[in-house]
């Protein structure tokens, strides 16, 4: 290398990963400031020195496509974020969940299927308030004496029924039982019949992807199994590893099963946050998703 591209790398060096002005370099380097200028432009001439501007959008498009690569799924919507902050990624992430699933929605005509947690309630939330024909929503479980709100499996669907003005199918059992028999009682019914075919015939599922604070609050619900060691995350209450292997904490439930939620024509999760990569891996391993959509720092963990 010539001295004089020397003195362009060493003047480089100091502008661009020292941070120094191009007085403290001429100063430093015993130059004028003119020179120092010239061989800052110079070494961007001569490629010593290459600028690259990135286009958050285009960035955003190549995670959507490592994503559904590396995992399998259809199709992946990274949104932008400004901030780090996790209640700003949340709500961007919604916003862009809205934006994802509004136009089916208002087209008509579809049976929608809810999960629950706080991630959907702040969608359904968000949802503007609109008319719609033909629509139907519908809860993935029974319902739960948990009193947080975003466990409230059927106020949830009507949350989402009144927003797009759709009809809707209440789940009027308990999610979890006491006993086998009580559940094969209940699953006799002309009624629960009934919403297994519903469940069975989703054009989407909206679900969430709980990490395992969720089964925190399972435990303490319905007290604690006994298979819970090694749990990474759930998807509408089916418990899964790191490895997307479904793990079964609970005997007696009435919900929609994980090959209803499999089945579904298209399976969206709504999930973002530095505390949910580890859960929103294992949740994309089960196969049980077909699109997800989530910020971008979420994203960019999640292939690391």
């Amino acid at each position: 290398m010539s001295d004089e591209k020397i003195l362009m790398s060493e003047a480089a060096t100091l502008y661009y990963e020292k941070k120094l002005t191009q007085q403290e370099i001429a100063d430093l380097m015993n130059l004028s400031r003119q020179t120092v200028s010239r061989l800052l432009n110079d070494a961007i001439k001569e490629n010593i020195v290459e600028i690259k501007i990135h286009n958050p959008e285009k960035d955003c498009q190549e995670l959507e496509k490592k994503i559904c690569d590396a995992f399998g799924i259809d199709t992946c919507v990274v949104c932008r974020v400004s901030s780090k902050n996790e209640s700003v990624r949340r709500l961007m992430t919604v916003k862009s969940a809205v934006d994802y699933i509004l136009p089916s929605v208002a087209k008509g005509g579809l049976k929608i299927a809810v999960s629950w947690g706080r991630t959907i309630q702040e969608f359904i939330n968000t949802m503007p308030q609109l008319h719609t024909n033909g629509n139907t929503v519908f809860p993935l479980f029974g319902a739960t004496d948990n009193q947080n709100s975003y466990f409230s499996s059927n106020e949830l669907a009507r949350g989402m029924a009144d927003k797009i003005g759709a009809d809707i199918k209440y789940a009027w059992f308990p999610y979890l039982l006491e006993s086998n028999e009580e559940c094969e009682i209940l699953r006799k019914l002309s009624y629960y019949k009934n919403m297994e075919n519903i469940w069975a015939d989703a054009d989407i599922a909206i679900v969430g992807i709980g990490n395992t604070d969720i089964y925190d609050i399972f435990g303490k619900t319905f007290g604690y199994s006994k298979n819970s060691d090694g749990i990474a995350g759930d998807i509408a209450t089916h418990f899964f590893d790191e490895s997307g292997k479904l793990v079964k904490l609970y005997e007696n439930t009435l919900c929609a099963s994980a090959e209803n939620i499999k089945s579904a024509k298209q399976t969206v999760a709504i999930a973002c946050g530095d505390e949910k990569v580890t859960a929103i891996s294992g949740a994309l391993k089960t196969k049980l998703i077909d699109v997800l959509i989530t910020d971008e720092y979420t994203a960019r963990q999640i292939l690391d």
